[in-house]
């Protein structure tokens, strides 16, 4: 059969074409298209060249030009198929880096979210032991360091009598400024009803004021 038609279409039909190497569903979508758009155009040219071939015996041209046919449909049939698969697989590219993209967004959002989470902790951290410090210095410094600190700090406060304040060694400084942490337990403290008063001096039931 190919012996009438050129090799180049056969090969443009598929029927003889090289393995195809691996290229992008865009590619594949693309060439299945041109070749579904020049199929009828090859098909009528190998009719056109068994028609122009001499007197050939009418039977076998009639054989031939059904073999042609029959051919058409089914590489037409098949281009089709192979531009939907194309189609199918162009589309399926497209949600699947669809995806990805969103995905990474999501892990840079995850991401930037959990270093804020652990500057906020750092900055907390810093703060306490700054304050800390803070404290510790105001127990161990001398009382005339303590005291020109407070006047180079807040000089109106110079004269309120911190000055002379002193931490004690060897103990807590937030206790020493009156501050304590609370126990839970201590909330839970039994507070006698409102209802049982001292009632010694509630008029009795009869008298007469």
């Amino acid at each position: 059969m190919c012996s009438i038609v050129s090799p180049s279409c056969c090969n443009i039909l598929g029927e003889s074409a090289p393995p195809e190497r691996q290229v992008s569903p865009e590619k594949q979508y693309r060439a299945a298209l041109l070749r579904s758009r020049f199929a009828d155009i090859i098909i009528k040219a190998q009719e056109n060249t068994l028609e122009k071939g001499g007197k050939p015996d009418p039977e076998k041209l009639k054989l031939e030009k059904e073999e042609l046919e029959r051919r058409r449909r089914e590489e037409k049939a098949r281009l089709q198929a192979e531009a939907k698969a194309a189609e199918e697989a162009r589309k399926k590219a497209e949600v699947e880096a669809a995806a990805e993209a969103r995905r990474k967004r999501e892990l840079e959002r995850e991401a930037a979210r959990q270093a804020l989470q652990q500057m906020e902790k750092t900055v907390d951290i810093n703060e306490n032991s700054q304050f800390m410090e803070d404290l510790e210095m105001f127990r161990s410094a001398p009382d005339e360091h303590l005291h020109s600190f407070i006047e180079e700090a807040s000089p109106e406060n110079s004269l309120n009598g911190l000055g002379s304040f002193k931490f004690r060694a060897n103990s807590n400084p937030l206790e020493q400024l009156g501050l304590y942490m609370k126990n839970d337990e201590e909330e839970e403290e039994e507070v006698e009803p409102q209802s049982i008063l001292d009632t010694s001096n509630d008029p009795e039931e009869g008298e007469i004021d």
